[in-house]
């Protein structure tokens, strides 16, 4: 009885340890609709920019991309709204995309479904009231997700995006190396992970010139995750 009690502890654990690494990886979604890059064979990739609003980075961002002509898409947080509504404006009226990225930047595995459904319903809301009107795409702190976040995101019939290329900003200053790992390794329809909030974003506005300059060379536009959907839905 004793090694049959010691087994199921064994199971339960090993069970719960899968279930954590499913949740942490960007790979795998068991329900609702998600993407980790967009299926085209067209020149195009999508920049995304995560856990702003946060000026003066996610402002400077704006400036660089407008006058390289490319869409970004900027996966936001509630709180950082709230704190910086005029740099969501911003957004707003430079045509670039903006996203849902939670209101707390809490993980959301491990909790509550109406802890879940108020993070995303609260920030959607907030976006609204600054004058986004197009479809709000959602995108989970970390890539976290587990059964109940996708089950919520389905039910709400709300986009996750995740990505297929990251070139690790948050944790490297040499603007270069962060800009090779993108260029080096991009493909048609990527989608580039990079963040504007979090702290000190220098080498990432620096990187993010670097890699809209020698895409754009190779032939590659740069567009919004919603305009590279909708390009993949009229091709095929």
């Amino acid at each position: 009885m004793h090694t049959i009690i010691i087994g199921l502890i064994v199971i339960t654990l090993l069970t719960l340890y899968i279930l954590d690494k499913l949740a942490k990886t960007a790979k795998i979604q068991l329900v609702g609709e998600y993407f980790l890059k967009v299926n085209t064979k067209e020149m195009v990739v999508a920049l995304t920019y995560d856990d702003g609003p946060h000026p003066p980075y996610t402002n400077q961002l704006i400036n660089l991309l407008n006058r390289l002509e490319a869409k970004a898409t900027f996966f936001t947080v509630g709180k950082n709204i709230e704190a910086h509504p005029e740099t969501v404006k911003m957004l707003v009226e430079s045509g670039h995309e903006i996203g849902n990225h939670s209101y707390s930047h809490k993980q959301l595995i491990w909790k509550q479904p109406a802890f879940v459904s108020a993070e995303i319903k609260k920030t959607d809301k907030l976006l609204r009231r600054l004058g986004v009107t197009n479809e709000i795409l959602f995108r989970a702190p970390f890539g976290y997700k587990r059964f109940t976040l996708p089950y919520i995101l389905h039910r709400m019939h709300k986009k996750h995006i995740l990505w297929n290329l990251d070139p690790k900003d948050y944790q490297e200053n040499n603007p270069e190396l962060i800009a090779n790992r993108v260029v080096e390794n991009v493909t048609p329809g990527a989608i580039i992970l990079l963040h504007d909030g979090g702290g000190d974003r220098t080498a990432t506005i620096a990187a993010t010139e670097i890699i809209i300059t020698k895409l754009q060379a190779q032939g590659y536009k740069f567009l919004t995750v919603s305009q590279m959907l909708a390009q993949r839905n009229n091709t095929n």
